[in-house]
């Protein structure tokens, strides 16, 4: 066994110290390449009065040049002087990483040999680009910007799109696929938000994240979910709008209209919704980033339930949609995973519901997460995937595996150009062929203002939930505090104390369970570290926060704050304290501004909390809130007097 361990360890390692060597061998010389091949700068051209970019440096007026005339007649004009490699490389949404810690940076090494972004897109022809890493909002302005010159020195200066997981979490608020960068704004998980029940307040942050977001020249957000948590066993529960789908999908509309405005404009951040057809009903609560849970299922038989947001959104001008990796079982002609199901992505989705956007796939489905149709080879992959309704796909970059499709004959070129047609027509409203800069002596009045900064915190108080209160709260401001698992700097009344006996009151901070990790389901080591950010199906807390819990209320009065980013069991917590509050996504100092009074607590439970395991394992993954005797039910929250 320790032979085992010893042997992949040392693969492991022998793999990454051979890709640093490539990547130091080929930098270079990939850089030399690309450099080779860029064309002369835009320069503008002077009509009437009006400046135009001269994007394919001909000194002369294109239509696709002209900003005067409608998006249609600028697609068709610029798609009908585009190389079959040009149109290939739009379909294609690979990361780019910028100032990244260092499980980023292997993880770009181990994708792609740390592959230079200026090559991709004077070389390959990639113009979308999803934001990894942590740069400071200076920083990645500036590097947003060069790259946007790089790609106005292509052939046809075709603009790149910049796309972005959510950025403007409290740190440690959230979960997979969401980041907190410094620099910006803060505010409560998508689930706190839903907490609030107030549309108002998730527009006013939609329209706040997408000042942020222009300001930087992020254009997409890849977000928000409108998954339905009904699965209080899911990992990524923390990203919803919670388990009602009338709820979620108001607030998914606010959310949309937020960040996009009435139409889409230069003004405008688009939103990709997502995963269609809704992610929650996961089988037995394990996430489809992984083989073992690459199954939805619908025992209660509600998919309907899961679609209604998403049928709101489309007809909220949505303009991207993306669905997730699973496999949506026994609900169509196939049981492939939902990139490759055409009955859901053409019939249902297109034919039925009337989608006319661009479908852009979850990260990965060609070469890691190809749920269902593992025994076809790469090119079969995407031959079913494009057929089947995909326009983009995300994290992906083999672009000549496409372009060599489409020369023997096995794709036809229509169908290729029915995407980029889709695509262009997104960058262009979006108004990026005209000006895709953004002025980075700007950004510091533009980011994380002091306006921006208090209406987070105000969201944050308007997203805690009072579940619990013994007339312990609200304290009063000289009382005397021992505080676990808080920074006694966040403190702004009352005195903390080191000894537990001096105390008046005993605050306990409680993080989202997290117990074991879901096993990965097959042994290949990207999906063995995926593993490792999913946590198991348990969702009580463990054994030693419990036993320190209970010896902490046998001494004073407790109060628990619980970051509920994830469902949790409740019950013995509820009976051993004194105060008990829900957070999701909250700084600590908005927290003991509310436990002191200077604000009430008003939020309320977007989904039930279960009483136990054996409860959580009888209910029916698809169907909402349907646990037997929940501690606290959907809705609930409590305020003071």
């Amino acid at each position: 066994m320790e032979s085992s361990v010893f042997s992949r360890i040392f693969l492991v390692s022998l793999f990454i110290i051979s890709v640093l060597i490539v990547n130091f061998i080929f930098s270079p010389i990939e850089r030399v390449i690309y450099l080779a091949k860029l064309k002369p700068e835009v320069k503008t051209l002077d009509i009437d009065g009006m400046s135009f970019r001269d994007l394919n440096k001909n000194n002369k007026l294109d239509r696709y040049e002209d900003y005067r005339l409608d998006t249609a007649q600028r697609v068709e004009d610029l798609i009908s002087q585009m190389t079959l490699e040009e149109k290939v490389g739009t379909l294609f949404h690979p990361p780019v990483t910028i100032n990244p810690d260092w499980m980023f940076r292997l993880y770009s090494l181990f994708v792609d040999g740390g592959k230079l972004t200026e090559s991709e897109i004077i070389n390959q022809h990639i113009n979308h680009f999803n934001l990894y890493g942590n740069p400071k909002p200076e920083r990645l302005a500036k590097r947003l910007n060069s790259l946007q010159k790089i790609a106005s020195r292509s052939r046809l200066g075709i603009p790149v799109t910049i796309s972005s997981d959510p950025i403007h979490e409290v740190p440690n608020g959230g979960g997979v696929a969401s980041f907190s960068l410094d620099g910006f704004s803060k505010w409560p998980s998508q689930l706190g938000l839903a907490a609030s029940q107030n549309p108002s307040l998730v527009k006013q942050f939609a329209e706040i994240a997408r000042e942020e977001y222009l300001a930087v020249g992020i254009r997409t957000a890849l977000h928000p979910m409108a998954d339905l948590a009904t699965e209080p066993r899911w990992a990524r529960n923390f990203g919803t709008f919670g388990s009602d789908n009338v709820l979620s999908s108001k607030l998914t509309m606010a959310y949309m209209d937020g960040f996009q405005g009435e139409t889409i404009d230069s003004q405008s951040v688009m939103t990709m919704v997502k995963h269609f057809p809704g992610g929650g009903p996961q089988e037995n609560g394990l996430d489809p980033h992984l083989f073992s849970g690459r199954n939805q299922i619908y025992p209660g038989n509600m998919f309907d339930y899961h679609v209604k947001p998403f049928i709101d959104a489309i007809n909220n001008n949505l303009a991207v949609i993306m669905p997730y990796y699973g496999i949506t079982v026994n609900q169509t002609s196939e049981n492939v995973a939902i990139g490759f199901n055409k009955d859901l992505l053409t019939t249902l989705l297109r034919d039925e519901l009337g989608y006319k956007g661009v479908i852009c796939s979850d990260w990965g489905i060609i070469n890691g997460r190809h749920w269902g149709v593992g025994d076809l080879s790469i090119e079969e992959r995407y031959i079913k995937a494009i057929d089947a309704g995909i326009d983009q796909f995300g994290g992906e970059k083999d672009t000549e595996v496409v372009i060599e499709l489409v020369k023997k004959g096995l794709m036809p070129l229509s169908r290729i150009d029915a995407s980029v047609k889709r695509i262009l027509k997104n960058k262009f409203d979006l108004g990026l062929f005209d000006n895709p800069y953004v002025e980075v002596d700007q950004v510091k009045s533009r980011v994380n203002t002091e306006r921006n900064i208090k209406l987070g915190k105000e969201a944050q108080k308007q997203s805690m939930v009072l579940l619990k209160n013994d007339s312990t709260l609200p304290l009063e401001k000289n009382i005397n505090i021992f505080v676990d698992g808080f920074n006694a700097k966040s403190i702004v009344h009352g005195n903390v104390v080191s000894d537990i006996k001096d105390a008046d009151v005993i605050v306990s901070y409680v993080h989202t369970v997290f117990n074991g990790n879901q096993p990965s389901g097959i042994d290949r080591l990207v999906d063995n570290v995926l593993s490792s950010i999913f946590p198991n199906q348990d969702l009580n807390f463990s054994p030693e926060i419990l036993e320190k819990l209970e010896e902490f209320s046998s001494i004073k009065p407790l109060i628990v704050i619980v970051d509920l980013n994830r469902p949790a069991i409740l019950d013995s917590i509820n009976q051993m304290s004194s105060a008990l509050v829900g957070t999701f996504g909250v700084d600590e100092s908005v927290i003991f501004e509310t436990l002191f009074g200077e604000s009430k607590p008003t939020g309320k439970l977007p989904f039930e909390i279960p009483s136990s395991m054996k409860e959580v394992n009888e209910q029916l993954e698809d169907v909402p809130d349907d646990t037997l005797n929940p501690t606290f039910k959907f809705g609930f929250g409590l305020t003071y007097p």
